[in-house]
C-alpha cells in the first residue's frame, strides 16, 4: 500500500520499541524525536548545559543537533534569555506542563516561540517557529467559542458544536469528536467537514491518537508534517543516567511512525488531537484533520487545548446532570420499594407481590425473582427450567453481590439459546443460603460497527491493500452478536444501593425481633407495674373526687340556706316596709286630706285660698296613690292576702297602663293557694320576665300562662318581640336578670327553660315541684 511517506524505512514498526521513564514509574512507547521543523535542547537545571538537543537547531540556532550537547546553552540564547531560561530552571515548583517563555527570532527574521517544561529532571526547552498568524487573544477567542457551543440543548448538539467551532477556527478540513468504547476504540459521534472531505462519522476506530490506556493523560497531541521524517534526540540517552527524556508533554513530540503510517493511510497530512477528560479519566478525543500540512502556532494550539479542557468540564457537568437525573429516578422508586419492603412481614412475598416496580427501578425488558429455587417472571425473560440452570452456574460466580454483564453467551455459553431476551444479565443476590436473586434480563442488540481498519491486525501488514476513494480509510464491517445494552454505571450503582437496603431491611427485622423477644418479659413487668401504680393512683383520685364532692355539696347546701335565708328575710323586710307605707304614711295623709277639708270649710269665700287649698289636697292625693302603688310594687298585698292568681292580674293591669303591650292571662288554678314561697317566687320571675320584655324584646303581644299539674306548676311567659340566640352564648347585655331567676326558682327545686331566636319571639317556662 502506497503511503505518501517520504522515508518508509522511518516508518518502520519495528524501530519503534518500548522505554521505561526516568525513575521506572511508568512504561510507555516513546519516540525519541520531534517534529522537523521545530528544535528541542535539554538543559541541566544547575548550570544550563545542553544534556539533548534535537530538531532544526541549525536553521533556528546555528548549530548541528549532534554537536550541541555538553556545550553551555549561553552559546545559543542572549543574556536575558539565559536569565530567563535559569529562572525558569531553578523555580522553587517544577513546569510540568510547557508554557511560553519568550520569543526570538530566527535568521530569516521568522519569530519563535521559546517554550519550556520540566522533565526526566532536566528544564526542556523547545524552539517552534510560527509558519501561521497566531490569536491576538487566546483568552477571548476560547471564551467566544464556548459561548456559541454551551446552548447546545443535549450531549450530542454539544459534540457537533464543539466539532463545527474547532474548525471554524482553525479551518481543518475536518473535525471529529471521538467517543472510548470499553475495549478501547473510539467511536466518530460528531463530524464537521468541509464539501469536498470523505466523511468519517460513525466509524470506530481501532486506535485513536491517544490512547484511554491507564497513566498520564495527554492534553495534545499535534502532528503538522506526517511526511516529514521525524527529528532524532542527540544522544538517545542520557549520559548521566542511560535513561531516555520522558517526552510525555513535549510540544513538538512527534507522533510514533506507526501512527503517523496510520494517518498516511487515512489521507492525512496533518493532525490535531485534543483530550476530553471526564472526572479524571480520558473521555473521548476532538481529532482535526487535514489534508495538507498545518503548522499551527503555539498560542493557537494552547487556546484549542483551554477550549477542550473548558468543553469537558461542560461535558462532565452534562453527563453528571444525566446521571442525577437518572439517580434521581431509581431513588424514588427505591425508596418507594424499601418503604413496601420494611412492611412486608416476608421479604420474598414482598418482593413477589411488589416486582412489576422493579422493572421500573433499572430499564430492562424483563425481570424475574429466583426466590427458594422458583422463579416468577415479567416481561422478556428465559424460561424457568433456563433460569435455574443458569442459577446453577451463577452460584459459582464470584462477585460483589452483584454480577452484571452484556454478553452472558460469552461467560455462560448456553446462554445462546435465550440470547433474544436475556443477553444481557443483571443479577442482585439478595442471600448466600439459600441463593434468592432479583434478576435483570435485556435483549440482544444486533450492531453493524464499520472499523476504519482491521481492528485485530496491525496497520502497515497489508502494505499492498489498495486504498479506498479519497484517500478515506478502508472500512471493515463487522456484525456483533449476542450482547445486549450495556449497563449503565447508574444501573449497577443502583443495584448496589438496592441490595444494602433489602439487606439492612432484613438485618433491622432480625436484629427487632431479637430485641423484642429479650425485651418482652422486662416490658410485661415494666406495665405490670405501671398497672399496679395506676390502679394506686386512681384509687387515690377517686378517693379525692368523693372527698371534693362531698364538700362541695356541703357548701352548696350552705350557700343554698344562705340565699333562701336571704329571700326570705328580703321578702319580710319587702312586706314590713309595704305595710308600713300602707299603714302608717296612709293614714298619715288621709288625716292629712281631712285637715285640708277643714281647712277649706275655715277660709270662707277667699278664692286664692281656697285655691291653694285644692292644689294641695290634689298633691295629697297623689302623694297617696304613689305611695300605694310603691307598697304594692314592693310587696303586693293581695299576694298574701288573695293569692297568686289575683296578684298576677293586678301586675299585668299595672304593665298595661305603663306600656302599649297587649296582655293574655291564662290560669288554671281554680281556687287552690299554693304555698308562699312558691306564689312568692312565681310572682317575681314574672316581675323579672315583664321587666325584661318591656325594656329589650320590643314585643306588642305578651302571653303569660300559669298551669297546675299533678305534681308541679308551671308558668309561660311568651312574647313576639325580636328574640335572641341561646345556644352555646352567654345571656346578652342587659339580660343578667335570667340569672336571678334562676336562682331564685332553685331556691325552691324549680327550673328554668328559655327558647328564642333572632326574630322569632322568646318563650320562659318557669317550672316548680310541688
Amino acid at each position: 500500500m502506497h503511503s505518501g511517506l517520504d522515508n518508509s524505512a522511518e516508518l518502520r514498526v519495528s524501530d519503534f520499541d518500548p522505554i521505561t521513564l526516568a525513575g521506572g514509574t511508568r512504561t510507555e512507547v516513546l519516540p525519541g524525536a520531534i517534529q522537523p521543523h521545530a528544535a528541542l535542547l535539554a538543559l541541566a537545571p544547575a548550570d544550563l548545559t545542553i544534556v539533548h538537543a534535537a530538531g532544526a537547531t541549525a536553521s533556528l540556532l546555528g548549530a548541528a543537533a549532534e554537536l550541541l550537547p555538553g556545550t553551555a546553552a549561553s552559546t545559543a540564547f542572549s543574556s536575558d534569555q539565559i536569565a530567563r531560561l535559569q529562572a525558569l530552571a531553578t523555580a522553587e515548583r517544577w513546569i510540568e506542563r510547557p508554557q511560553h517563555a519568550f520569543t526570538l527570532n530566527a535568521p530569516d527574521a521568522t519569530p519563535i516561540d521559546v517554550i519550556v517544561h520540566h522533565a526526566s529532571g532536566l528544564l526542556v526547552v523547545e524552539l517552534d517557529p510560527r509558519r501561521e498568524p497566531a490569536p491576538e487573544n487566546s483568552l477571548a477567542l476560547v471564551q467566544s467559542m464556548i459561548r456559541r457551543a454551551r446552548p447546545a440543548p443535549n450531549l450530542q448538539g454539544f459534540c457537533d458544536a464543539m466539532a463545527a467551532e474547532l474548525r471554524s477556527v482553525t479551518g481543518f478540513d475536518r473535525v471529529m469528536v471521538y467517543r472510548f468504547a470499553r475495549d478501547g476504540s473510539a467511536d466518530v459521534i460528531a463530524e464537521a467537514r468541509g464539501p469536498e472531505t470523505s466523511p468519517f462519522l460513525g466509524l470506530r476506530d481501532p486506535q485513536p491518537d491517544i490512547s484511554n490506556q491507564p497513566g498520564s493523560i495527554s492534553r495534545i497531541r499535534v502532528q503538522p508534517d506526517v511526511h516529514a521524517p521525524a527529528a532524532p534526540l542527540w544522544p538517545a540517552h542520557s549520559p548521566r543516567n542511560g535513561l531516555a527524556l520522558d517526552l510525555s508533554f513535549s510540544a513538538t513530540r512527534s507522533a510514533s511512525p506507526e501512527h503517523r503510517l496510520y494517518l498516511a493511510q487515512l489521507g492525512v497530512a496533518a493532525s490535531l488531537s485534543l483530550s476530553l477528560v471526564v472526572e479524571g479519566e480520558l473521555w473521548g478525543l476532538i481529532v482535526c484533520h487535514h489534508a495538507t500540512p498545518r503548522f499551527l502556532p503555539y498560542r493557537m494550539r494552547e487556546a484549542c487545548a483551554l477550549f477542550a479542557e473548558m468543553a469537558s468540564l461542560q461535558l462532565e457537568t452534562r453527563l453528571a446532570a444525566d446521571q442525577l437525573a437518572a439517580r434521581l429516578r431509581s431513588t424514588r422508586i427505591h425508596e418507594e420499594l424499601v418503604t413496601r419492603m420494611s412492611q412486608e412481614s416476608d421479604l420474598a412475598e414482598g418482593l413477589i407481590r411488589f416486582y412489576p416496580n422493579l422493572l421500573d427501578f433499572i430499564p430492562a425488558a424483563g425481570v424475574g425473582l429466583w426466590i427458594d429455587g422458583q422463579f416468577t417472571g415479567i416481561g422478556a425473560t428465559p424460561g424457568p427450567a433456563q433460569v435455574a440452570a443458569m442459577m446453577g452456574w451463577l452460584h459459582g460466580v464470584p462477585h460483589d453481590g452483584v454480577y452484571h454483564t452484556d454478553c452472558l453467551a460469552l461467560a455462560y455459553p448456553p446462554a445462546k439459546a435465550f440470547a433474544g431476551c436475556a443477553s444481557g444479565l443483571l443479577a442482585l443476590s439478595l442471600s448466600n443460603t439459600p441463593h434468592n436473586y432479583v434478576l435483570w434480563f435485556r435483549p440482544e442488540v444486533v450492531r453493524v460497527v464499520t472499523w476504519a481498519g482491521m481492528p485485530n491486525k496491525p496497520v502497515g501488514v497489508d502494505a499492498g491493500a489498495p486504498r479506498t476513494p479519497k484517500g478515506c480509510a478502508s472500512s471493515w464491517q463487522e456484525s456483533v452478536r449476542l450482547h445486549g445494552e450495556p449497563w449503565l454505571d447508574t444501573d449497577v450503582d443502583a443495584a448496589h444501593r438496592l441490595r444494602e437496603s433489602l439487606l439492612d431491611v432484613v438485618l433491622r427485622r432480625i436484629d427487632g425481633i431479637a430485641r423484642e423477644r429479650r425485651s418482652a418479659q422486662l416490658l410485661q413487668e415494666q406495665l405490670m407495674r405501671q398497672v399496679e401504680l395506676g390502679l394506686s393512683r386512681s384509687k387515690d383520685v377517686a378517693k379525692t373526687l368523693q372527698e371534693e364532692k362531698r364538700r362541695r355539696v356541703l357548701v352548696e347546701a350552705d350557700l343554698s340556706k344562705v340565699l333562701r335565708r336571704t329571700v326570705e328575710d328580703q321578702e319580710a323586710e319587702r312586706l314590713r316596709i309595704a305595710r308600713e307605707l300602707h299603714d302608717t304614711l296612709g293614714q298619715s295623709l288621709t288625716l292629712l286630706q281631712l285637715g285640708f277639708d277643714k281647712l277649706g270649710q275655715a277660709a270662707g269665700d277667699n278664692p286664692e285660698l281656697q285655691q291653694r287649698i285644692a292644689e294641695m289636697k290634689s298633691l295629697t292625693a297623689d302623694v297617696g296613690r304613689q305611695a300605694n302603688r310603691l307598697a304594692w310594687e314592693i310587696r303586693p298585698t293581695a299576694l298574701d292576702d288573695l293569692g297568686i292568681q289575683t296578684a298576677i292580674q293586678n301586675l299585668l293591669d299595672s304593665w298595661s297602663e305603663k306600656s302599649s303591650i297587649e296582655f293574655d292571662l291564662h290560669m288554671t288554678l281554680g281556687s287552690r293557694r299554693l304555698p308562699s314561697p312558691v306564689e312568692t317566687t312565681l310572682y317575681r320571675v314574672l316581675q323579672e320576665a315583664l321587666t325584661n320584655v318591656v325594656r329589650h324584646a320590643s314585643a306588642r303581644h305578651v302571653s303569660v300562662i300559669l298551669q297546675l299539674g299533678d305534681d308541679q306548676v308551671t308558668m309561660i311567659v311568651e312574647d313576639d318581640g325580636c328574640g335572641f340566640v341561646t345556644a352555646g352564648r352567654k345571656p346578652p347585655s342587659g339580660r343578667l336578670g335570667l340569672l336571678g331567676i334562676r336562682e331564685r326558682l332553685s331556691l325552691v327545686g324549680g327550673s328554668l327553660e328559655i327558647e328564642s331566636a333572632p326574630g322569632k319571639g322568646t318563650a320562659l317556662y318557669a317550672r316548680i315541684p310541688l
